[in-house]
């Protein structure tokens, strides 16, 4: 009796890993990148490369979300999620966005500072 309990328990065990392996995820609109600033996190827009710099804190004052580009990087028409990607460089401030469908690439640098910030494109050049 003792043997069939398990082997039931075993049973219905691999089914429901087998099934939540196989599982697809959702296609996420948004994704958080963390920084090496523990407090600071950027969080992408997946549809369409908008970028907005999120501190967390304990105190109420120094918690905010800041937007790094208010214009979204591909028409309306064109957006879908996980379209974009960002990439953290060695440099702690810079993060490199990538566009996954055409791979058009941006320099992204993140900074408590406003003046700091910046979005660019990376401009493909040929020999």
């Amino acid at each position: 009796m003792k043997k069939s309990i398990l082997t039931l328990v075993f049973v219905f065990s691999a089914h429901f890993l087998i099934a939540q392996s196989n599982e697809i995820p959702e296609p996420a609109n948004f994704k958080l990148y963390p920084t090496e600033n523990m407090y600071n996190f950027l969080k992408l827009d997946t549809r369409d490369g908008k970028i907005i710099l999120v501190q967390w804190s304990l105190e109420g004052d120094t918690r905010f979300e800041y937007p790094l580009n208010l214009i979204p990087l591909v028409a309306e028409s064109e957006r879908s999620a996980n379209r974009f990607a960002l990439y953290a460089t060695q440099n702690s401030w810079t993060f490199i966005l990538l566009d996954q469908k055409n791979g058009s690439t941006w320099q992204v640098q993140w900074s408590t500072n406003a003046s700091d910030r910046l979005i660019v494109p990376i401009n493909y050049m040929s020999n």
